[in-house]
């Protein structure tokens, strides 16, 4: 599997590795059911070679398989990708079967993106939320997936967990008013990360989430605002952390409330549940497993790249 992706976090170097498109082949590579090759647009324009050219190139030499796309400008507007002729040729001249990844459809942009893609396309995974082909016009050989993570780096150390309350993401309003609105009520929640922001490598992000007993998540993205179910659902479950996420539909989709998260509503049902799974350990410890462990057994990386592979060998049969 060859994947076509940044480097770095929307191909900025100054903005560090990009985690996302990262952890998606690493997720691959941690399986051994692939022999995993990476090509990075944004890191040969650095170099002054052409990308176009080069990807080319070693298709041709390394013959791969299949392609795993991972993109969200249009082809050709951007040096972080691909032009429509380079596609046309590894689609077509050279016949290997693209797929791509999709992490935000909940974006009217993301969606004209993917529509420009996927004439070159034979299969399209998307993750977020259920509904995110709603505003695509080509909804075929689409698939809905929650997010594989690299099960080497995203596991329970079994640590001491000396951080009770952890948000660690980006500084959207939002969100920062819910950390401002706990801390006023004592409530110390440590806080961290954001890609753009104080950018934590992978090792170090995980590290957290074992060190922290509840880690908060918020479930609205887009706009106009939407429910989702991100990244950091799967990684918290996987680190053993107890999950207190913002009322979902789309979360309840792969989790069962109260069992495997907990969710809350406002403001102050948010502070009220911190409340009393700090002061109920065994309640909270027990819901922290079930939900690792759900994670390991339905939403392994392993289960994500089986299905893939046996879906892209049904359509290019």
């Amino acid at each position: 599997m060859l994947f076509i992706l940044d480097k770095w976090c929307a191909g900025n170097k100054n903005s560090g590795i990009s985690e996302w498109e990262t952890n998606i082949w690493k997720s691959l590579e941690s399986t051994g059911l692939a022999d995993v090759v990476v090509f990075h647009f944004d890191e040969y324009r650095t170099l002054h070679i052409d990308p176009d050219s080069a990807v080319i190139a070693l298709c041709e030499a390394e013959k791969p398989d299949y392609i795993c796309l991972v993109l969200y400008r249009p082809p050709g507007s951007h040096h972080t990708v691909p032009t429509f002729k380079t596609l046309d040729i590894l689609s077509i001249k050279l016949n290997i079967p693209i797929m791509t990844i999709w992490g935000d459809l909940q974006g009217i942009s993301t969606c004209r993106v993917a529509d420009t893609v996927t004439p070159y396309t034979k299969l399209n995974v998307y993750t977020a939320l259920l509904s995110g082909t709603d505003l695509l016009k080509n909804k075929s050989n689409f698939y809905y997936s929650w997010v594989p993570k690299d099960q080497r780096i995203f596991r329970d150390f079994n640590i001491t967990r000396d951080i009770q309350v952890a948000y660690i993401g980006s500084s959207r309003p939002e969100r920062i008013k819910a950390v401002k609105f706990l801390h006023s009520n004592n409530i110390d929640v440590f806080r961290s990360g954001g890609e753009r922001e104080k950018h934590l490598t992978t090792e170090e992000y995980c590290r957290l989430l074992n060190q922290t007993q509840i880690n908060l998540s918020f479930a609205r993205s887009g706009v106009p605002e939407v429910d989702v179910v991100n990244a950091r659902v799967f990684e918290t479950m996987l680190c053993g952390t107890m999950l207190l996420q913002q009322e979902s539909k789309e979360t309840e989709y792969f989790y069962t409330p109260f069992v495997d998260y907990v969710l809350y509503n406002s403001h102050i049902d948010m502070l009220e549940k911190i409340k009393y799974y700090i002061e109920h350990t065994d309640e909270r410890i027990k819901i922290a497993a079930s939900g690792r462990d759900k994670t390991k057994r339905l939403y392994s990386a392993k289960r994500f790249w089986k299905k893939v592979f046996s879906t892209l060998k049904e359509l290019t049969k």
